[in-house]
């Protein structure tokens, strides 16, 4: 039989959150000239999140389409974009967050700086597990869609940005909002009579108090003991930036 496609649709609202929210400060400027000019590692960055979320529902597709073993081949293309895009996360944050820990630094990256890092964090948890269990159809697919909603904070960050502005409530929401589609899935699959699958039933609790636990945090003594973690990844992964 023909799987449902709803798991599909998921995985395209995810990824057109992705492609809208830098839409507004990246691609737009790009095309317009208008982007000042930035380290190779913050295009790299960039480029490789893209090219996640245009992967993301073309796996799904893949599946879908009974495509299976070419759907596998282009998974170890995602091993490759993921760890491009944790390692070259790393050396962004760790970059402002070292401009952050300064007296005069961006008070952005001071109040959500760790909470940005734990949502790198929490891709790079979700998405080594769905490696782990590769082979489990049911287990794979629904900590790949936790690990690509949990990246999308910077883009939905833009995207409420637009509504709200671009301040400190539109990091928080951006950061939380995300959630809102695993929420979803959940509906879906409770709908159908499935009930809450596992993965999702730990996986979004622990996506809510990550996020939502370090940014209450980072005023606090814990907090700043993470914000110069983070600012000390700067020193040290500084000259590949």
């Amino acid at each position: 039989r023909r799987r449902p496609g709803s798991y599909l649709w998921l995985c395209l609202a995810t990824s057109f959150v992705a492609f809208l929210g830098f839409s507004f400060t990246y691609f737009r400027p790009m095309l317009a000239g208008a982007y000042p000019e930035v380290s190779p590692t913050v295009h790299i960055h960039g480029w490789t999140f893209f090219l996640w979320y245009l992967l993301f529902p073309l796996q799904a597709w893949l599946v879908r389409s009974r495509r299976v073993a070419l759907h596998r081949t282009l998974g170890y293309t995602s091993v490759v974009l993921a760890v491009a895009m944790i390692f070259t996360g790393l050396i962004v944050i760790g970059i402002q967050m070292e401009a952050a820990n300064q007296p005069d630094g961006p008070p952005f990256w001071q109040s959500l700086g760790p909470a940005i890092f734990v949502t790198l964090a929490l891709f790079a948890v979700f998405y080594g597990l769905a490696l782990r269990y590769r082979r489990n159809r049911h287990l794979h697919k629904r900590l790949m869609l936790l690990a690509s909603t949990g990246a999308l904070g910077a883009a939905g960050f833009r995207v409420l940005g637009q509504v709200i502005g671009m301040g400190p409530a539109a990091g928080i929401g951006g950061i939380l909002l995300p959630n809102v589609i695993i929420v979803a899935a959940i509906l879906i699959e409770l709908r159908r009579g499935e009930g809450v699958h596992p993965v999702y039933r730990w996986g979004l609790p622990l996506s809510i108090l990550a996020e939502g636990g370090m940014i209450l945090l980072t005023p606090t003594p814990v907090g700043q003991v993470v914000s110069a973690a983070l600012g000390q990844l700067g020193v040290v992964l500084g000259p590949l930036y």
